[in-house]
């Protein structure tokens, strides 16, 4: 992975909040009481916001170097 492959990273982070989401499906089979449903209020259901404004940080981060990459390649023809 080079250091500016940020669409890397952003998939790496999807397959993490998807894994995520699966072992909650599993614990919450044998764990569905009141404080389960506290912790996933608390903790879980944040992410998903979390992630998307993360997600679109990275999407427009990856933009902007991919420009300065071209222009930098140009530039230096």
């Amino acid at each position: 992975m080079r250091p500016w492959d940020l669409d890397t990273s952003a998939a790496q982070i999807r397959k993490a909040m998807e894994d995520l989401q699966v072992a909650w499906q599993e614990t919450h089979q044998q764990w569905h009481d009141t404080v389960s449903q506290k912790y996933s209020e608390t903790h879980l259901e944040p992410l998903g916001p979390a992630l998307k404004q993360t997600l679109d940080a990275v999407g427009q981060m990856q933009q902007l170097v991919s420009q300065m990459r071209r222009e930098v390649e140009e530039n230096s023809e």
